[in-house]
């Protein structure tokens, strides 16, 4: 009977490990497939292109809004409270629509980030199959975005991802 516990045991443990020797794992790290390949590149500099011309713009309404502050302080000596009132309620609509541009500005640039990240997936994902396919993996895990504290080099695809991704073009 001890034979038979024994033989049970090894046998069981042994058929887990060889279904656990079959799965086979890929990871790719799909910022450096967005860095490194036409597409992501293209959809990277556009995005950039756009940050720094926002910026500009918010560099320049916030300039003209110190100038204006300035303007105010210097100008308000010997005016009528009124007067001043006014020239204060006048800054304060300039602040406001200053705040006002740099909020719809980040919106505008966290939407084309968000429309490039849908739009880059979706043509990441057929190449992500094709080559999980070609390598026999079940499982692809995006290195960014799973809690992996230890991974093997030889199961990223990610070069090969941009390779073929590049190649469709």
């Amino acid at each position: 009977m001890l034979t038979a516990a024994f033989l049970a045991a090894t046998f069981t443990s042994t058929a887990f490990a060889q279904s656990i020797d079959t799965t086979k794992i890929g990871a790719i790290n799909l910022s450096y497939v967005a860095r490194m390949s036409k597409a992501g590149k293209e959809g990277l500099s556009r995005i950039d292109q756009a940050s720094r011309t926002k910026a500009l713009e918010v560099e320049a309404r916030a300039a003209a809004l110190q100038k204006q502050q300035t303007d105010f302080q210097v100008s308000s000596t010997g005016l009528s409270a009124r007067a001043i009132a006014d020239l204060q309620r006048t800054f304060e609509k300039s602040r406001v629509d200053f705040d006002r541009l740099k909020q719809d500005a980040q919106k505008e640039i966290d939407a084309m980030q968000n429309e490039f990240e849908s739009e880059f997936r979706a043509k990441l994902a057929p190449v992500i199959d094709e080559v999980s396919k070609q390598k026999g993996l079940q499982f692809v895990f995006g290195l960014e975005q799973a809690a992996i504290v230890w991974w093997s080099p030889a199961v990223d695809i990610s070069e090969e991802v941009v390779k073929r991704l590049d190649a469709g073009k």
